[in-house]
């Protein structure tokens, strides 16, 4: 009999598990094209951010991999200050959000890579920095993060969401939905450890700012759509005389979870 200790615990395959069980299931390329234009609109600014832009050394960089790199959230930012960037995602249509962007820029050293977070990078070129940045919904989480350090030379900045859901637990309470919860962000220090990789860890939260506004409930309803999926009818319900209760009280109703871990580490 092997002895129970930490490394008897195979967090890759428990994560794997917690993934498999979990309501929330990873969007299509096909759903994340369909957004890209939208998620364009209101990507770009925030507290989120410029909280990551602060804490991403630059310092000595040259070259940077934005891993799930959407319309250009970061690549965009950090570009003017390295020599080469980039820009990995599976969706076609988010990279040409992109390619649109850095031409209204006048940025030309980002270099669009259409591929899958789960597929092979023999192509993709080791960076001074790589970062992943809300994205790593993955089915095998120790492939991916072992992806991530190889990729990197100096440094791998990343974000996960920290708690099982990514809507508050006030609109699923309003809402009547029971969830399974997806996994949470201490699987990935965890497999991250078993890997020989010491991370640091920090959080970003929105420290009361609310995660958007809503001008009507079918704007509210779409949101929340994305975020839990097809809801009943009971459901749909609860969650307007939610909203409509909000409106009469003056609130501003809860959304989105948008506590994020964020892990680093050095090479």
């Amino acid at each position: 009999m092997h002895p129970m200790t930490l490394d008897a615990i195979d967090f890759n395959l428990l994560y794997r598990l917690q993934k498999h069980s979990s309501t929330y299931k990873k969007k299509s390329q096909e759903e994340w094209d369909g957004k890209a234009w939208e998620i364009n609109e209101r990507i770009h600014e925030g507290f989120y951010n410029d909280e990551m832009e602060r804490r991403i050394d630059l310092d000595g960089v040259q070259s940077l991999l934005d891993v799930g790199c959407g319309p250009g959230t970061f690549a965009l930012r950090f570009a003017p200050r390295l020599k080469q960037v980039y820009a990995l995602d599976y969706s076609p249509k988010m990279l040409e959000v992109l390619e649109h962007n850095a031409q209204k820029r006048a940025i030309s050293n980002i270099c669009p890579l259409c591929l899958d977070l789960e597929e092979s990078w023999e192509g993709v070129a080791p960076c001074d920095v790589v970062i992943a940045s809300r994205c790593l919904e993955v089915e095998d989480m120790r492939a991916v993060l072992q992806k991530l350090h190889e990729k990197a030379k100096k440094a791998v900045y990343i974000t996960y969401k920290n708690g099982g859901s990514f809507l508050e637990a006030e609109v699923l309470e309003a809402m009547g939905r029971k969830i399974t919860p997806k996994p949470d962000y201490i699987y990935l220090l965890n497999i991250l450890y078993q890997m020989g990789i010491r991370a640091s860890l920090d959080f970003i939260s929105p420290q009361g700012e609310p995660y958007g506004t809503f001008d009507s409930f079918e704007s509210y309803h779409r949101s929340t759509l994305w975020s839990i999926g097809e809801m009943t009818p009971q459901e749909e319900a609860g969650l307007k005389d939610y909203y409509e209760a909000c409106q009469k009280k003056g609130k501003t109703p809860a959304h989105k979870n948008s506590s994020w871990a964020f892990i680093s580490w050095r090479k």
